[in-house]
């Protein structure tokens, strides 16, 4: 068997403290249908020949900020109808677009189509006030609170229910008056 013809697993470096993946899928892709031999059967360097696939999906949450470790969750928005209902999505401090996109900070990508790709609606969290805000996004659906429209920036309260095209999300604040995560450094 040649060098071009083997399957090679690449896989990241494990922090020391995680213990090894051990359900890493791999494929060979070294036939033209995948890309890495031309039909002659010699190896075409234009084509991608090696594929890292992992068990685990990478989710906005994995995701590490400037200071070396991850977003700090202020709350959660609960599907509670429409697509997707049960899942949540964490809300992070400052502005949060809402959308299906998932590229958005709170990616709602469930199947509802009548939800904006981006920034369907914004979703504030002023760690300064503790305080947390809905807005629109500008798109031509629209979003409400509770059944109202929202038309300008609205604050949110514990339960409220957010409708955007089909779904409806039950708001649930962790950060307030009774938390905060500057208040659990010490």
């Amino acid at each position: 068997m040649n060098e071009d013809n083997k399957t090679r697993i690449l896989r990241p470096t494990p922090p020391a403290s995680s213990p090894p993946e051990e359900s890493d899928t791999t494929r060979n892709l070294n036939t033209a249908s995948h890309g890495g031999t031309g039909s002659s059967g010699e190896f075409d360097a234009t084509e991608p020949s090696t594929r890292v696939i992992s068990s685990r999906s990478a989710t906005r949450s994995d995701e590490a900020v400037e200071d070396g470790g991850y977003e700090l969750a202020a709350g959660w928005l609960v599907v509670v109808e429409g697509p997707g209902r049960g899942c949540s999505r964490e809300i992070y401090f400052g502005m949060n677009s809402i959308g299906r996109g998932s590229e958005e900070r709170i990616p709602l990508d469930f199947g509802d189509t009548t939800i904006s790709r981006e920034a369907h609606a914004y979703l504030v969290f002023d760690e300064k006030q503790s305080d947390f805000y809905l807005q629109h996004g500008g798109k031509s659906n629209l979003v409400r609170l509770n059944g109202a429209p929202v038309l300008s920036p609205l604050p949110l309260s514990n339960g409220d229910t957010i409708e955007i095209g089909a779904t409806k999300l039950r708001f649930v604040p962790l950060c307030g008056d009774d938390f905060t995560w500057e208040a659990s450094d010490s």
